[in-house]
């Protein structure tokens, strides 16, 4: 056995830290499957979330001359010993040949002595592996024993594919070392992180007056980021999301710091004592050649030679890579206009994950237009960056002006204060990263607060030009000073739509482009408008926040692009809108993009240029694109939809055709299911972008739902109830990158709405609930019938406890109704609601008059931790006997679906009502068996069972075997 504890630690922490991700991995795995999971899966993820390091720790007599037992410990948490690790459980999980389990003991030594390869560590290596190979076997055998068919669920393609991936690598991984040399690859790797810190340890805030770098730490504000496929999962910041970071995608909306995000993200893992690699592929430059010039592999090995002028050893990063020594980094698929160019990129990553399973990779997109060429769901887990709250849209502003030179600290406080005071109109603007920053500018420069998106773009070009002349240098050295922002138009058109998908040009190029716009226009000759394109080249590549230098081609030959995407979209709208002679011919120009939700900001603020260029321009675009009968099919039909209503956001249409927009929006949903995304998308972002709309569209809505209501299909009838209770766009998880957060405003009055029409419709709630679980859970909610008639009937109690209860419109499942009345005596105890404690004392009672479980089947529901540490435990008053059992009974249940919610780690008091509940909690989930058990405040004749229960001699529910 170890003498140092703290290398025992680390022994025994390997495999802890290795089952929790693979259970991490399955979670997201079984979250993909939705619907066509089973109660298997859940019940593998469930094991790998519970369990608990055995206690025994490797017996070694001696440890290897001449390395210490610190860098022992440093071996034992590298990300490569993990993926060793890894690699061992997957093929006993598998039941792979014994031949690969002879390659991963190979690996195993390669990996322990790659950083001593003077040190005989072969003994040491054996009974090392041994040991982790005899605890991964109990491991198998104790799930085997348990149930079955877990590993025959296990071993199905869905969740088995990375795990078969990574045993497929094993020769590969051991051929990398044929060339390891560890002195020349640490020399390589102190190099190119000092590369990195010296690269990514700044960032370029926008500014027209001067390129300047500031230190991450004194401007950077992260922002809160959400974990899209479990909502309720608490919001994490960027540090958090590059712990997480696996198979992992981060979505955001135009300007929201997805860019900066990755930024930051390979700095902080270049300064990190952590074992990643990172590695930054920034996918415009990586498909700049259709197909890609290069791997992925030779692209990184290009990029270190070329860019860093530090090629890396020969090997080594694929030794990196496949060791899960790396993280690569790749940036920008939306920046991949066509969507088919998109989906080949997108398929090329995934294949780079089967060929490298261990590697750690973050994506980045926008968000619209990410489903058009999503990654595996089975693999990929979602993230969205949010906007800045308050708090945070403060701390930027403050940072920001704190920057500034020229002014004294109180005049920086001073200024920031008054920003926000005077943009506290605007706080939907301001949320998002790229606009305050901008908007920072334009308060410094013009002491004004810009009222939307495109007022900050045009606000910020005319300060760009004013700064030009300023210095005279527009009059005196471009001939081309009339044409300079018709220019800028074409050019940004011309590098935003080209077949070629990089989005930067050669030095060459601009002039060409540039020469062929100005011929015609004050210049007769060809060469007169190449003399004077070169100037405005020459002129404009240096500008701040104009172009800026991308690389060079094979030859040499510098590229340029734009320096922010952002305004390469906003100068290309502006082209589309000036060369569209009207509404109806920019209606048409943008209509196949949006169809398929491309060009979503170039289309927004081209109809927003539009309306203020041309008379009901906006109303115009409106009627023409609802008209159009060139893109019927469902999929084009909801993204123009879509768009349309996301664009309320920002132009202001007549009524009559918001009441037109409306009345489509709720004969799309009426096409198909109400909870299908396809459907109800439209009419639910209508609703979130409805502002001063509100009682429009909202009346129109109510005459669809009083119409459906006389209808004498039964199924037309529901659908204008599920319309009229559940038309609340807080209910739906479902987002889409323009609509950013609901206004408290907007949200009210949807509630109030919603609200209004549950009055309206109560006899109807009541007789729908009879058939429906969703109308059931909303009529026992509003105590419009009584729970414990309810449980009367057979199955009610099965049907009120596991499984979500559909409400069948907006994509939304409630939680099962008892669980979650159950959970706010843990959660909320001091703010619970006496209407709760009847409906646990009407469960006690239930239960003591069915005294003999199981009751329910266990094929569906599963639950997120939700047992949070109690700092400062309150007070409570203790519950009546039947109440106390009733909750705990529920509690007990979700336990049974789904192993330690939060529990295990903390205290009786986490569990704020149910404290006395805990070491029965515990007990289950660590299957102990000779344990003393307290008594419960119960009535006595149920008091064995829940003991039993404890000691897993009785389940609540019934195996589906």
């Amino acid at each position: 056995m170890f003498s140092d504890p703290v290398l025992q630690q680390a022994a025994g922490g390997v495999i802890a830290s290795v089952i929790g991700a693979t259970a991490t991995r399955l979670g997201v795995t079984l979250r993909s499957l939705g619907s066509r999971g089973l109660k298997e899966d859940e019940e593998v993820v469930k094991w790998f979330n519970t369990y608990t390091v055995a206690e025994s720790a490797p017996r070694i007599s001696t440890l290897p001359t001449g390395v210490p037992e610190s860098e022992l410990c440093r071996i034992l948490e590298s990300s490569a010993f993990h993926s060793v690790i890894h690699e061992l459980l997957a093929a006993r999980l598998t039941d792979a040949p014994e031949a690969d389990v002879q390659d991963i003991r190979k690996v195993f030594e390669l990996t322990l002595g790659y950083a001593n390869p003077a040190v005989d560590i072969s003994d040491f290596s054996d009974a090392l592996f041994d040991y982790y190979d005899a605890e991964i076997s109990s491991i198998v055998g104790r799930i085997q024993g348990a149930s079955p068919e877990f590993l025959p669920r296990l071993r199905s393609e869905a969740f088995a594919a990375r795990m078969v991936s990574s045993l497929k690598a094993l020769e590969r991984r051991v051929r990398s070392y044929d060339t390891a040399d560890p002195q020349r690859d640490r020399a390589f790797l102190l190099r190119y992180k000092n590369h990195l810190l010296e690269e990514f340890g700044k960032i370029e805030p926008p500014d027209f007056e001067r390129r300047r770098r500031v230190p991450i730490s004194d401007l950077y504000v992260t922002p809160e980021i959400n974990q899209l496929d479990m909502p309720n999962a608490s919001p994490i910041d960027v540090w958090e999301l590059g712990r997480r970071i696996d198979r992992t995608v981060l979505l955001g909306d135009p300007g929201g710091g997805k860019t900066t995000a990755s930024n930051v993200l390979m700095h902080w893992h270049a300064n990190s004592n952590g074992q990643l690699t990172p590695f930054l592929v920034t996918l415009r430059e990586f498909a700049s050649q259709d197909p890609p010039e290069r791997s992925v592999l030779k692209h990184i090995e290009h990029t270190l030679e070329i860019i860093y002028q530090c090629p890396p050893p020969e090997g080594l990063i694929s030794r990196l890579l496949l060791s899960g020594s790396a993280l690569v980094i790749f940036d920008g698929l939306d920046e991949l206009i066509d969507t088919a160019r998109r989906s080949e990129v997108t398929t090329i990553v995934e294949r780079f994950c089967t060929e490298y399973p261990m590697v750690k990779v973050l994506v980045t997109s926008r968000l619209v237009g990410y489903d058009q060429a999503r990654l595996d769901d089975q693999c990929f887990t979602r993230y969205r960056v949010g906007g800045f709250d308050t708090a945070r849209v403060s701390e930027y502003v403050r940072k920001w002006f704190a920057q500034e030179s020229g002014i004294s600290n109180p005049e920086a406080e001073a200024l920031a204060e008054a920003f926000m005071s005077e943009s506290v109109t605007v706080s939907d603007l301001r949320s998002n990263p790229l606009m305050l920053a901008l908007m920072c500018i334009l308060y410094r420069g013009e002491g004004s607060i810009p009222r939307n998106r495109p007022e900050v773009y045009e606000q910020c070009a005319g300060l760009l030009f004013r700064k030009w002349d300023a210095r005279r240098r527009i009059h005196t050295e471009l001939r081309a000073r009339p044409h300079v922002e018709p220019a800028l138009r074409h050019l940004a058109y011309w590098l935003f739509s080209r077949q070629d998908t990089e989005s930067a040009v050669t030095h060459g190029g601009l002039i060409s482009e540039t020469a062929k716009f100005l011929h015609g226009r004050g210049f007769e000759s060809i060469d007169e408008a190449k003399e004077a394109a070169e100037e405005f080249v020459d002129f404009c590549k240096g500008r701040a926040w104009v172009f800026s230098d991308a690389g060079t081609t094979a030859r040499g030959e510098a590229l340029y692009t734009f320096t922010h995407r952002t305004f390469l979209e906003y100068f290309t709208a502006a082209y589309l809108s000036s060369v569209s002679d009207t509404p109806e011919k920019l209606a048409k120009l943008l209509v196949p993009h949006v169809a398929k939700e491309e060009w979503e900001v170039v289309a927004e603020l081209a109809v927003q240029m539009k309306d203020r260029s041309v008379d009901q321009g906006a109303a115009r675009v409106y009627r023409s694109l609802l008209s159009d009968r060139r893109y019927t099919a469902f999929d084009s039909r909801s993204n123009l939809l879509c768009f349309l209503a996301a664009c309320l956001e920002s132009v202001d249409p007549p009524p009559a055709v918001v009441r037109e927009l409306t009345r489509n929006c709720l004969s799309h949903l009426l096409r198909g299911s109400l909870n299908d995304q396809l459907f109800y998308a439209p009419l639910l972002v209508l609703v979130r972008c409805s502002g001063a709309y509100r009682e429009i569209v909202a009346s129109e809505i109510t005459a669809k739902i009083d119409e459906l209501a006389e209808s004498s299909d039964e199924s037309m009838r529901l659908a204008g109830l599920r319309l009229a209770v559940w038309c609340d766009p807080q209910n739906s998880t479902y987002s889409r990158g323009p609509l950013g957060s609901i206004g408290e405003e907007i949200g009210r009055y949807w509630r109030d709405f919603t609200e209004a029409n549950c009055v309206r419709f109560e006899s109807e709630i009541v007789a729908a609930a009879e058939a429906d679980s969703g109308f059931l859970h909303l009529a026992l909610m509003r105590r419009l019938i009584d729970l414990e008639q309810v449980l009367s009937h057979p199955h009610n109690f099965e049907k009120l406890t596991i499984g979500g209860h559909p409400i069948a419109i907006f994509g939304t499942i409630w939680s099962p109704y008892l669980p979650t009345q159950a959970i706010k005596l843990v959660t909320q105890p001091e703010d619970v609601a006496e209407d709760t404690l009847k409906d646990m004392a009407v469960v006690g009672k239930y239960v003591a008059q069915h005294s003999s479980p199981p009751w329910m089947r266990s094929d569906s529901g599963h639950w997120a931790g939700f047992v949070r540490p109690v700092v400062d435990p309150p007070t409570l008053q203790p519950l009546q006997s039947d109440a106390f059992l009733g909750a705990s009974v529920l509690l007990m249940i979700i336990v049974e679906l789904s192993g330690d919610v939060g529990f295990r780690s903390g205290t009786p008091e986490d569990l704020g009502f149910l404290s006395d509940l805990h070491p029965y909690l515990v007990t289950r989930v660590a299957r102990q068996t000779e344990v003393v058990l307290p008594p419960l405040p119960i009535p006595q004749e149920l008091q064995g069972l829940m003991e039993r229960w404890a000691l897993g001699e009785v389940d609540f529910l019934r195996s589906n075997a």
